[in-house]
Parts: structure tokens; C-alpha cells; sequence
């Protein structure tokens, strides 16, 4: 079946902490009226980094040289499209924190990652290296870290869930089972067009999880993204402009 990747998008569950850690590393996230920018992402946009700063990324649990170099290359496939810097280190100390040895796939949305304890990883990136879709779950993860949201959320997609289905198949799943209220925040919950920027919905996103027909209703499916899409890569411009 051609389900969802295994992806949980963290966000901070007390909102006013979250916001003013976002102001302040980005003054201008404070601001809800930013012109253009507002209409052109499915972002929060009072989590985005400081334009134009270095993200120090730590790799806290050691991973074989290999396979930290293929996170490497896979989050920087982003950095043509954005005017932040990555500074990949090994150890505890990092505004982005990966851990690899476990078996889930998750990411603190953006600014968020400032209020986790500084021991603890904001990342987790257990997808095996050689996974096909290893490339595509990490480029997908570090699209959250960057403030970016689940496309499939997007207030316009509308796509027909079969929600019985849905949350029948990840309950019985062998791994990393979901609980219905995981399932809907990480699925069903569409963006607040109040407090999300947005473009036109975009089925090609590489932050769009592949959906299965057999998980909708009717004849409704979406494939595995597995590039950075142009609208992507005209969100990342607009968001961290150079």
C-alpha cells in the first residue's frame, strides 16, 4: 500500500512560549501582516529562523560517517533556496538536534526547537540509509525544522479520507502505531488560514505525504514526492530571501 512516510510534526504545546521564543530570534515574525509573504506558503510564520543566520546542527548520538554525511547532503539540498547557512557538528550543542537510533521520523516545527531541553533532540531521523525513501523523509524533516507544515494539511486540499480506514490501518501497524489523535493532527487537522501563510494547495510538495487510494474514498491518491518542488522552491525564497 502506498501509505503516508512515518512523519510526527512537533509543536510546542504552550503557545505564548512558543511565540515569544519565536519573536525573539526573528522580530519580524511578530508581525501578521507582512504583505506579500503572507500569501505565498503553508508556514507558520511566527516560527521561521532569523533570515540570514548559521543553524547549528548537532548530531547527538553519533551516527556512522556514512550515514551522517547522506543527512548532510539531503539537508542541503535545501540551501539553494534559502539565505540561512547549516553548520553540521557532532556532540549536544546544536539549534537542531538529530537523533538516528531509534525507528521514528519527527521534527519541532521551526522555532520551536528553542524550547527543547538542550539535551534532548528536536530531530529524529530513524529512517535507515538504505531505505528508498531515505533522501525524501529526511529533506521532508528538515522542511519542518525550517517552519514549513504538512502540505496534505493545506486548508484547500480537501482530500476524501476514508477516516475509519485511516485510522484503523495505523492503529494495527507493526510500526510506530498512531493513536486517532495523532492521526488527526498530523493528517486530518487542516492550517488555520488565520495563522498559516500559504500558497495555492500543491500536490507536488515534497512536504505532501504519499496518500493511498485505499485510504480515501472515490479514486483519490497522491504519490511519493520525491523532489523539491518549484513552489517549494519559490516558498523558500520568499521565506528566507536572499
Amino acid at each position: 500500500m502506498n501509505t503516508l512516510q512515518d512523519c510526527l510534526l512537533i509543536q510546542w504545546p504552550d503557545e505564548i512560549a512558543a511565540y515569544n521564543a519565536a519573536i525573539k530570534e526573528n522580530p519580524n515574525n511578530q508581525s501578521s501582516n507582512s504583505g506579500g509573504r503572507r500569501k505565498r506558503s503553508l508556514v507558520n510564520y511566527s516560527k521561521l529562523w532569523a533570515n540570514g543566520r548559521t543553524l547549528k546542527i548537532a548530531f547527538i548520538d553519533a551516527p556512522e560517517a556514512e550515514h551522517k554525511q547522506k543527512i548532510i547532503d539531503a539537508a542541503s539540498r535545501w540551501l539553494p533556496y534559502i539565505n540561512l547557512t547549516f553548520d553540521f557538528v557532532d556532540g549536544e550543542q546544536g539549534d537542531i538536534r538529530i537523533a538516528t537510533k531509534n525507528n521514528v521520523n519527527s521534527s519541532i516545527l521551526g522555532t520551536d526547537a528553542l524550547l527543547i531541553h538542550p539535551d534532548w533532540p528536536t530531530m529524529s531521523l530513524g529512517v535507515k540509509p538504505d531505505h528508498e525513501d531515505f533522501e525524501v523523509i529526511v529533506t521532508h524533516e528538515f522542511g519542518h525544522a525550517l517552519g514549513a507544515m504538512h502540505e496534505h494539511q493545506h486548508p484547500e486540499a480537501n482530500i476524501p479520507w476514508d477516516k475509519p480506514k485511516v485510522y484503523e490501518f495505523y492503529r494495527n501497524r507493526e510500526m510506530n502505531p498512531l493513536t486517532p489523535e495523532q492521526v488527526d493532527r498530523n493528517l486530518f487537522i487542516p492550517f488555520d488560514t488565520l495563522a498559516a501563510i500559504y500558497t495555492e494547495y500543491d500536490r507536488k510538495s515534497i512536504m505532501h505525504h504519499p496518500v493511498a487510494n485505499a485510504l480515501t474514498l472515490g479514486n483519490w491518491e497522491n504519490p511519493t514526492n520525491r523532489e523539491i518542488s518549484k513552489k517549494d522552491k519559490k516558498l523558500m525564497r520568499l521565506l528566507y530571501p536572499k
